[in-house]
């Protein structure tokens, strides 16, 4: 019986490594112009990642993080992730990503003449990917906090 390819993947972030020589059956990225699969045997490519939910297969289980931005490159069997920050779902606060999701978007709607617009938008863009991941995190894990 021939054993069947997998992915080897890494993930780092300016803080730490998330994953390190895992062996994985499918990624899921953020790239800038839409989600990107990753199946063993992918063309090489380098993608620029744009805030979003990057998730990862290994066997039945299903991995899922929060990125906010950064590139990826898919080289031989191994995608390597290098996020400008990350949060693996299980660890995402949703009530403090709603808190954050609401405050980020008053300040926007009140205009304030001295409101950094796009640090404004920046922040309501990483507390709306971190809900969608507590969201996934709850759809795919019922009970799971």
């Amino acid at each position: 019986m021939t054993k069947k390819k997998r992915l080897r993947m890494d993930m780092v972030t300016p803080e730490k490594p998330y994953l390190q020589d895992r062996e994985v059956d499918f990624v899921a990225l953020p790239a800038e112009r839409g989600e990107m699969g990753v199946l063993p045997g992918h063309a090489p490519s380098a993608v620029q990642l744009r805030p979003g939910v990057l998730r990862y297969r290994e066997g039945s289980a299903e991995e899922t993080f929060a990125v906010m931005g950064g590139f990826a490159e898919v080289y031989k069997d191994k995608v390597s992730v290098f996020a400008e920050a990350a949060e693996l779902a299980r660890e995402v606060d949703e009530e403090r990503a709603r808190q954050e999701y609401a405050g980020a978007k008053a300040a926007l709607s009140a205009r304030a003449p001295d409101l950094d617009m796009e640090a404004a938008q920046a922040s309501l863009r990483k507390a709306a990917v971190r809900l969608k991941v507590a969201e996934l995190r709850r759809k795919c894990h019922p009970g799971q906090k």
